[in-house]
């Protein structure tokens, strides 16, 4: 089971790949554009117009990757979610018990300073 840190680190890596992804798509979108603008052009010659292109299908690759990554990603997240929804009774009495047990710790602990 995975704990708070662990979900922060899962919601923090989420947030970072779609904020990576968002500028990156639509960097993708203008190059595209960029190369269909410049295929047009009866003088933009044929080398040109071939590097546009492979420039927008790097950077295609490169928006596979992050969607690839913050697929999966997601799909851990969202898997301890459903996790946690079909184990939650259990979770909350396991957490009850660790609160007691810590609390009476707490307290020999009290104890055992008052005694020296």
């Amino acid at each position: 089971m995975i704990d708070n840190d662990m979900d922060e680190c899962f919601l923090k890596e989420i947030l970072i790949l779609n904020e990576i992804l968002t500028p990156l798509a639509s960097s993708y979108r203008l190059s595209v554009g960029a190369a269909e603008e410049l295929n047009k052009i009866a003088l933009a010659h044929r080398k040109d117009v071939e590097d546009a292109i492979d420039r927008a299908d790097d950077l295609g690759h490169l928006v596979d990757d992050v969607r690839r990554k913050l697929k999966k990603c997601m799909k851990k997240y969202f898997s301890e979610l459903d996790y946690r929804l079909e184990h939650m009774e259990e979770i909350q009495k396991k957490a009850a018990m660790r609160e007691k047990l810590n609390s009476k710790l707490n307290e020999l602990s009290k104890g055992k300073n008052k005694e020296d």
